[in-house]
């Protein structure tokens, strides 16, 4: 990466942070991580991954803001993300794209599906509280409260696919070759959905869940309810909503990267089959061919 890219990358990035955090759907320690996941991303992945990107980060935003207030009040952090949720949603795709640079051919297709991972998690988080239906726990099948971890809605499903598929379409615009948008799109919704299941499966079984002893009230982070300590109910105390992300986007970057080999390479460069200014060898003597 030259300096003049690193450069833009920067200013992109920073750009990016300041206008999340402006709008207030980031923290201060979230604008600064998002600043370096975004110049990373941007600088080593290029137009597709940055389109990518910016995508979810505008998408996610934007749905976060329109959070119902029951909701907001569940969970743990509110609609701000900080610098841990932005590290667990965007650090799987950064760090693929700087290992693209080095020369890690199924980078690109990482990138893509962590990004999808994390939107279409997202996507379905944040439209899934509007399901008409109570959800349903993805490992017992019996209905939960809504915002329960591991719980799943027809509409969080569909909403899901969106995520995944915004962002399949961002990135597969800024490639410029029609002929990959379809197989890119693909990729994308496939990783997506893979990962949305995974931050299912990670939620519903490894995700710690607190109740106060004293009034039953539930929450997905340690703390005191009502003067006394809440009680770890389920899951184990690591696993935060930050790590449940990560395992999300882990999952559909290795989706991606194993998706990715079937796309179709970018196609040579010129029409007329020229590498580098060569001219072709029939041509070489001033004859045409027959």
């Amino acid at each position: 990466m030259g300096p003049r890219r690193a450069l833009v990358a920067v200013l992109l990035g920073s750009g990016v942070a300041a206008a999340g955090y402006r709008r207030r759907a980031l923290t201060a320690d979230g604008a600064i991580a998002a600043a370096v996941v975004g110049a990373s991303t941007f600088g080593f992945g290029g137009a597709p991954a940055a389109a990518a990107l910016i995508a979810f980060f505008v998408s996610g935003s934007a749905l976060s803001r329109r959070r119902p207030v029951a909701d907001e009040v569940r969970a743990a952090k509110g609609h701000r993300r900080d610098a841990l949720q932005v590290a667990a949603n965007g650090g799987v795709a950064a760090l693929a794209a700087v290992l693209g640079a080095a020369g890690l051919a199924s980078a690109p297709g990482a990138t893509l599906g962590a990004l999808a991972a994390a939107s279409a998690d997202t996507w379905a988080s944040e439209l899934g509280v509007y399901s008409p239906t109570m959800p349903r726990s993805i490992v017992t099948g019996r209905t939960v409260p809504p915002g329960t971890s591991g719980g799943v809605t027809a509409l969080g499903w569909l909403a899901a696919a969106g995520g995944a598929g915004a962002v399949g379409l961002a990135h597969a615009l800024a490639m410029r070759e029609r002929r990959v948008i379809r197989h890119t799109f693909g990729v994308a919704l496939a990783s997506g959905l893979l990962g949305s299941l995974t931050d299912s499966l990670a939620g519903a079984t490894l995700q710690a869940g607190y109740r106060c002893p004293s009034c039953g009230h539930v929450s997905e982070a340690p703390g005191e309810h009502c003067g006394t300590s809440l009680t770890l109910v389920r899951g184990v105390g690591w696993a935060t909503n930050d790590s449940v992300n990560i395992i999300c986007t882990v999952a559909g970057g290795l989706a991606g990267a194993l998706l990715w080999r079937r796309v179709p390479r970018a196609s040579p460069a010129g029409a007329s089959g020229r590498r580098g200014g060569q001219i072709p060898a029939n041509r070489r003597s001033g004859r045409e061919s027959a």
